[in-house]
Order: C-alpha cells, then sequence, then structure tokens
C-alpha cells in the first residue's frame, strides 16, 4: 500500500514581539517582563506561575507565561496558559491566534522530516508522532496533521492507529479524498484477515471500506483504481447489487478500460448471464490479449454456459422420459465446451501450475470425449494439489 511523502507547510515561525507598551502590573508580572527582556524564560515562568496561583484571573500573566513557555519549546504548557488567558478575555487573542498557527506549523515540519528519516531510523516515526501529537492540540481543526499522523502510525505497523487517526481525519474535513482511500484499503485489510479466519464480521469491515471509498469516488468518478476497490469491496460485502450497477456505470462511461469489462464479466457470471459475461471476456481480451484473468475466466464461463445447457437438456429428456415421449439426444451443450477449450488451453500455458485451471481442463476435454487428454489434465491437478 503506497502513499505520498507529506507535504511540508510553508508558514514561519513567529518571533516573540517587544514588550513594550504593557502596562505595570504587580512585582511578579514587572519581574517577569525584566526576565523575558533579558531572555531568562526559566526565571519568566517561575514569576509568572507565582502570579497565576496568586491571581488566577489574569489575563495578562496567563499569556506572558504562554509567551515565556513558547520561547522553552514547551508547547503544550504553552497552548495550556494560552487557553486560561483566552477564557479570561480575548485581549491577546490575535497574537495567540499567529503564535499557534507558527508552532503549529512548525511541529508539523519537524514532524515530516522525522518521519522521513523513519526508513534509515524506525525511532523516527515516534518522534513524529509526538511532534505531530503536539501539533494536533494546537490546531486541533486541521485534517493534515492527522493525515500525516496516520502515515507514521502506519510505517509503524500500527493500524489501529492509523485508522483512528484517518477517521478523525474525515470527521474535520469529509471530502478528504486521499485519507478516503487510505481508510479504505485499512478496513479492507482488516476484512481480509477476518474472512480468513472465517469470522461473519468480515462482511463489516468491507462494508466500512466500502464507505470510506464512495468518498473518494465522489470526489473523482474517473479514478480507475478507486472504481475497482469500491466493487470489490462491495462484492465483498456481500452488497453485489451495488457492485453490479456500479459495475455497469463504468464500463458505460469508460468501455476501453479492461478492468471494468472484466469486473462486469465476473458479476454476470454470477447471474448466470453467460452470454453477457461472455461478451464483456472477450472484451477485455480485445483491449489487452495478454490478460491472462480474462482469457481464464472466458474459458470458465464457456465451461459454466456448457454445463448449464447440459442440465437443461438433461431435465428435458428426464421429463419427456417420465411422460413416455421419445425424445432424440441433444448433445448442443458441447458447442460451448469447444469454445471453452481453446481459451482454458491458452490459460494452461500462462498458468502451468494452477491446479483449478486444470481441473476445469479436465472437465472439459470428458465432455468431449477426449479421454487421453481429460486423463492427462486430471492427473496434472492431483500432482500440483500433492505438492500445494
Amino acid at each position: 500500500m503506497k502513499h505520498s511523502s507529506p507535504i511540508l507547510i510553508g508558514l514561519a515561525l513567529l518571533a516573540y514581539f517587544s514588550l513594550t507598551g504593557f502596562q505595570c502590573g504587580s512585582a511578579e508580572v514587572t519581574s517577569a517582563k525584566l526576565y523575558m527582556q533579558q531572555q531568562q524564560w526559566e526565571k519568566a515562568e517561575e514569576s509568572l506561575l507565582r502570579e497565576v496561583t496568586k491571581n488566577p484571573n489574569s489575563e495578562e500573566a496567563w499569556f506572558l507565561l504562554g509567551q515565556a513557555r513558547l520561547e522553552q519549546k514547551k508547547y503544550t504548557g504553552m497552548d495550556e496558559a494560552y487557553t486560561k488567558a483566552l477564557g479570561i478575555s480575548t485581549a491577546h487573542k490575535s497574537e495567540i491566534e499567529r503564535n499557534r498557527l507558527a508552532i503549529w506549523a512548525n511541529l508539523y515540519n519537524e514532524g515530516v522530516a522525522s518521519y522521513n528519516k523513519g526508513k534509515e531510523d524506525p525511532a523516527k516515526y515516534d518522534e513524529a508522532l509526538s511532534k505531530f501529537g503536539t501539533a494536533i492540540k494546537l490546531q486541533p481543526d486541521s485534517s493534515t496533521t492527522y493525515y500525516v499522523a496516520a502515515l507514521a502510525h502506519y510505517a509503524k505497523e500500527d493500524l489501529a492507529g492509523a485508522q483512528a487517526k484517518l477517521e478523525t481525519c474525515l470527521e474535520k474535513d469529509p471530502n478528504n479524498a486521499e485519507a478516503a482511500i487510505f481508510l479504505g484499503q485499512l478496513y479492507y485489510l482488516k476484512g481480509g484477515e477476518l474472512k480468513s479466519a472465517d469470522d461473519p464480521a468480515a462482511a463489516a469491515q468491507f462494508g466500512k471500506a466500502a464507505e470510506a471509498f464512495e468518498i473518494a469516488y465522489r470526489a473523482d468518478p474517473s479514478n480507475t483504481e478507486t472504481i475497482a476497490n469500491l466493487i470489490d469491496s462491495y462484492e465483498q460485502a456481500g452488497q453485489s447489487d451495488k457492485a453490479l450497477a456500479l459495475t455497469r456505470d463504468a464500463v458505460e462511461r469508460d468501455p476501453e478500460n479492461k478492468v471494468f469489462r472484466y469486473a462486469y464479466g465476473v458479476f454476470l457470471v454470477k447471474q448466470g448471464d453467460f452470454a453477457g459475461s461472455v461478451g464483456q471476456f472477450q472484451k477485455a481480451v480485445e483491449i489487452d490479449p495478454e490478460y491472462d484473468d480474462a482469457i481464464y475466466n472466458l474459458g470458465v464461463a464457456y465451461l459454466n454456459w456448457g454445463v448449464k445447457e447440459k442440465q437443461e437438456s438433461d431435465k428435458r429428456a428426464e421429463e419427456a422420459q417420465k411422460a413416455g415421449r421419445k425424445v432424440s439426444e441433444d448433445r448442443s451443450y458441447q458447442e460451448r465446451f469447444k469454445q471453452a477449450l481453446p481459451w482454458l488451453e491458452l490459460a494452461s500455458r500462462k498458468r502451468p501450475n494452477d491446479a483449478l485451471l486444470w481441473q476445469q481442463l479436465g472437465r472439459v476435454y470428458a465432455n468431449l470425449n477426449m479421454v487421453e487428454k481429460s486423463k492427462a489434465a486430471f492427473d496434472r491437478y492431483d500432482e500440483i494439489s500433492k505438492e500445494e
């Protein structure tokens, strides 16, 4: 699963501004201002903590405490002090917003730098997440930060962490197609794991994957990969009606897309529309003569079509026999097996170790009374199955 590297934010950190113009306050505030002019940030913080302990409603003291902590890169504490100040008054709201935004940009960029070093030093991913976590506290509505944090979680193989960040990202920005695709892929992976374990909860995960891919599809209805992912998710979630409708629409919109043609053919096979499926697979092979899946399934579609016609023929013969009517043997279904044969033989040359393919080919040979070839095909099937 590949995802683009995060982009750096082009905001510069605002420098601490002059204290000129502040009104004289308590002894602690006055001392703190002097310490700040001398860039003695720790001492300024100590004075301001004494002040807010004595006078918790001093907006100026809380604001200055935020400034002192900013200079010491105590960003979480800075944010807490700013929040206290804003809860009392909006006197310094513009300065606080500028500084929060600037620090957020700085932390974001530092996090991206750490993330980019993660391939050589995995510990850098934790460093990146720490930066992104603080950045989120400063700008909790920035969907971008949640997305890059999800990338770091994923790089650490923390899929649950990545999923949580992406869900929040989409809460903040419901139209974020990139985040939706990423989240859809994570849900799909989880669905695959549960399906392998025969866990019935798999369908719900595939359903969530489909919901995520729907967001990306609405953003760009022409994206082939998104459409393919959405169709597959619908199918895995047991929502075949949606998958079929979407596939049909995709073929109508992009008739020269082999993947759409192939997917449509698969769904038509499941509906028992073998004539329709054959048409779609044939078109896919016309578009790409080396399209292995389409070649194989074209043969299978003809085979299943022949099986269906044989079953119908046998049923008619049985009903006629019960009714005492004489009926001539109908072997027209063999034409379908003849049509299947060249495609399955071609597929066998491309996939010589595909056991199921040899089993299907053996069935075709048997129905065409090609005894030796049928035996050889089934022998090959047994040989591969034992190896597996």
